[in-house]
C-alpha cells in the first residue's frame, strides 16, 4: 500500500491480522510497518550495487516523523558510502518461538491443546533448529511428505498436512513481526498454487431426519446439549461448557465464543422445556462430567453412535447447527438474522453498527427462533 505518510495517515493506521506497510509516495524507500501487535516501525530499505538493505529506524509514536525521515536519509547515505554494516538478527528455535506465541497470545484451551498436538509431532526435527533457517524447500519438503507419505509411519493426511502449514504460517508471521525473519516461508505453497484447501462439509439434516433425532432424543445430558444446538444452532462446545450462571429465564449468554464476541439468545418455549429438562446437581455446569463434576462433557461420540443405531441417521454434533442455519432460511427468517442467530461475524460496515444487543432486537430474535421448528 502507498500513500503519504503524515502525522494524521500515521495516527489512521490499524493492526490487522498480519503485518503490512505502508510506503511513501514521496520518499523511496520510506516505509512503516504495522504489525498484528499494535506496533507501528519506520522502516528504510533500498536496493544499492545488486544488494538490498532494510533497517528498522524506530517505532511511531516515540520516534517523530520527522526524525524518522532524517534517519532514512542518514541510512541512504551510509549505504551509499559503503559505511553501513549489516546488524545480526536476533535469532530463536522454533520451540522458543512457539513458546513465545503460546504465552503471548490469548488462546482457548482447545486451541493451545490442539497447536501442542500438531507442531511439536510433526515438526519434531525442526523444534531445536533457528527460526532463520527454516527455507520454502524444507516447507515444501514436509508438506508432501505428510500429505504423499505420512509422517513416522503414519498414514498419509492433506487435512494435517494443511493444518500443520497453518500453524506453522501463524507462528513465522508472529517472527516476522518481530523483524526476526524477512519473509514467511510457508509463502511458497501460496505462491506455487498448492492445493491446501480444506472442503467444507455440507451435511445436515432435513426437517424429516431432525424431527426424528429429535424425538429419540432423551433426558441423557448429551441429548439434551443437542437438542439444545438444534434449537439455537449452538456450536458443540458453546453447549457443552454452558454454566447455570449463563442462563436466565430470558437469556443464555455465551460468554467464550470462536470469534470472542458474546452471544446472546433470547430462551424461547421450547428452549425452556430442553432446559427444564436438565436436572440441577452441585456442578457450576449444565453437562457436567460423570468423572468429574467440576468439568463439562467433552466426548460425545458414544451418543452420537447410540443415536445412528436407533434412527439410522450419521450425523455429527455441527450437522446440527447447519440444520438449524437451513431450518431457518426455510421458514423465511432473513439472511442477517440467520447471521446473527449463528453468532457469525459481518464484514458489512452497515451491519456492525447494529446493537443486537438492544431490547427490541432482542426479541426480534426471540421470534425468529420461535420459528425454527422440525
Amino acid at each position: 500500500m502507498r500513500a503519504d505518510i503524515t502525522p494524521k495517515n500515521l495516527q489512521k493506521l490499524q493492526p490487522q491480522s498480519k503485518p503490512y506497510f505502508l510506503r511513501s509516495i514521496r520518499l523511496r524507500g520510506f516505509a512503516v510497518k504495522v504489525n498484528p501487535s499494535g506496533s507501528i516501525r519506520y522502516i528504510a530499505e533500498t536496493k544499492f550495487k545488486g544488494t538490498n538493505h532494510r533497517k528498522t529506524i524506530g517505532q511511531y509514536p516515540t520516534m517523530s516523523l520527522d526524525e524518522a525521515k532524517n534517519s532514512y536519509l542518514a541510512f541512504l547515505q551510509s549505504i551509499r558510502s559503503g559505511n553501513h554494516q549489516h546488524k545480526q538478527k536476533p535469532s530463536i528455535t522454533l520451540e522458543e518461538l512457539f513458546n513465545n506465541y503460546t504465552s503471548s497470545l490469548d488462546l482457548k484451551e482447545s486451541t493451545l491443546k490442539d497447536y501442542s498436538m500438531v507442531i511439536p509431532h510433526y515438526l519434531s526435527d525442526w523444534m531445536n533448529k533457528k527460526v532463520s533457517s527454516i527455507t520454502k524447500q524444507m516447507i515444501e519438503k514436509r508438506f508432501c511428505l505428510i500429505r504423499d507419505k505420512g509422517w513416522k509411519r503414519g498414514k498419509p493426511t492433506y487435512s494435517q498436512a494443511t493444518k500443520v502449514m497453518r500453524i506453522l504460517s501463524a507462528l513465522l508471521s508472529f517472527a516476522q513481526a518481530d523483524d526476526l525473519i524477512e519473509a514467511n516461508p510457508v509463502d511458497v505453497l501460496k505462491q506455487k498454487r498448492v492445493k491446501r484447501s480444506i472442503i467444507k462439509r455440507t451435511s445436515y439434516l432435513t426437517r424429516e431426519q431432525a424431527r426424528k433425532v429429535s424425538q429419540s432424543l432423551s433426558t441423557h445430558p448429551v441429548e439434551l446439549a443437542m437438542s439444545l444446538m438444534l434449537y439455537t444452532g449452538l456450536r458443540k462446545n458453546e453447549a457443552l461448557s454452558l454454566q447455570w450462571k449463563d442462563v436466565s429465564e430470558e437469556l443464555i449468554t455465551i460468554s467464550d465464543t470462536k470469534n470472542h464476541r458474546p452471544h446472546l439468545i433470547p430462551v424461547t418455549e421450547q428452549i425452556q422445556i430442553i432446559i427444564n429438562s436438565i436436572p440441577t446437581t452441585s456442578s457450576p455446569y449444565l453437562f457436567p462430567s460423570p468423572v468429574n463434576k467440576q468439568r463439562h462433557i467433552k466426548d460425545v461420540r458414544a451418543t452420537l453412535k447410540k443415536l445412528e443405531k436407533a434412527t439410522g441417521i450419521s450425523f455429527r454434533c455441527h450437522d446440527l447447527r447447519r440444520s438449524f442455519a437451513t431450518r431457518a432460511s426455510e421458514v423465511g427468517i432473513d439472511y442477517l438474522m440467520i447471521k446473527r442467530l449463528l453468532n457469525h461475524k459481518s464484514n458489512d460496515i452497515t451491519s456492525q453498527y447494529i446493537q443486537w444487543d438492544s431490547k427490541q432486537n432482542l426479541e426480534k430474535m426471540r421470534e425468529a427462533l420461535e420459528r425454527v421448528t422440525y
